[in-house]
């Protein structure tokens, strides 16, 4: 990250209030509503009683109004693809942690070889 340009960056944890997240996603507060009552994102608390949104929440709006605009899909095709969206992403999260446990298991693997085949040579010599 550049210096100075920390501040322009919002951070991750920022709660923004619905006008905010709504402009934020390019939606209007009435998308925005719906797709609560749908319950395609969930609000957070914010002080108070007020509800917002946070950084990923934005984000998943915006994707909702790409599926809704660009593709035509309605809410209910929206949460099924969001939901095999979220299983494709858990899926590759698990191939990522097996393969790091296999290329661990494969370097223990070559350090057993080459301890075996140390051993084979000192007893064949």
């Amino acid at each position: 990250m550049k210096k100075g340009r920390s501040s322009d960056i919002p951070d991750e944890k920022s709660i923004y209030s619905q006008e905010t997240a709504a402009r934020m996603a390019r939606v209007s507060i009435e998308f925005l509503v719906q797709c609560q009552r749908e319950e395609l994102i969930e609000p957070r608390r914010k002080s108070g009683n007020e509800i917002g949104f946070n950084r990923s929440d934005v984000s998943r709006l915006a994707r909702i109004r790409r599926l809704h605009e660009d593709l035509e899909l309605e809410f209910p095709a929206i949460g099924i693809v969001l939901r095999m969206r979220q299983q494709v992403l858990d899926l590759l999260n698990q191939l990522d942690d097996m393969e790091l446990a296999t290329a661990e298991r494969e370097e223990e693997l070559f350090a057993e070889i080459r301890t075996l085949r140390q051993r084979i040579a000192e007893d064949i010599e």
